[in-house]
């Protein structure tokens, strides 16, 4: 262990999975052994990475859904997430996830208090979260968005972008300083 608490494999002293100082790779297992990362996002505390051939996988801090694996565990490891189709790309937000499809669906799941998931969630995919408030366990289809074949999705603590095929820009969710870009705040 160094003076500033770091042990030679770049952990941190005393807290385990607390914080990491150098790189480390992330394991797949169990039935997502061999699979191959194409693209990852990162939210506030939770993690997603798309596999070739389109499988979504979460992990981390499983809070108010953000996950979309069904419930509100956190996730130490990679769990793939019951979509049912090809994605293309995702985002992470601070505690809500967008996820595109091959077939050109965006997908939402997590936090939704400020519409940043852009749909109400359907009844059989929602909880309570630990602050009271209802929120998306399972990925939920943004049906607003399904004429627009998205070419790419981004996600703030709680707003949403979505890019359509034409350059078209769509945003959705808190909007206390313009961050929607809708000329108003």
């Amino acid at each position: 262990e160094d003076a500033g608490g770091a042990r030679p494999d770049g952990s941190s002293a005393g807290s385990g999975a607390a914080r990491r100082l150098t790189p480390a790779r992330v394991a797949l297992a169990g039935g997502l052994a061999g699979g191959k990362v194409a693209s990852a996002a990162g939210g506030r505390s939770h993690s997603l990475a798309v596999l070739r051939g389109g499988r979504l996988l979460a992990f981390g801090c499983g809070e108010a859904g953000r996950l979309g694996l069904g419930d509100q565990r956190d996730r130490p490891t990679p769990s793939a997430v019951p979509l049912g189709e090809a994605v293309a790309m995702t985002a992470a937000g601070g505690a809500h996830s967008l996820a595109t499809t091959a077939g050109g669906r965006v997908y939402a799941f997590g936090d939704g208090r400020q519409g940043q998931l852009g749909v109400e969630p359907p009844g059989h995919a929602t909880a309570m979260s630990a602050t009271g408030h209802r929120c998306c366990v399972l990925p939920a289809w943004v049906e607003a968005l399904a004429a627009i074949s998205p070419r790419a999705v981004a996600c703030g603590g709680d707003f949403s972008l979505v890019v359509a095929h034409d350059g078209s820009l769509y945003s959705f969710g808190a909007n206390s300083f313009g961050q929607l870009g809708l000329g108003c705040a």
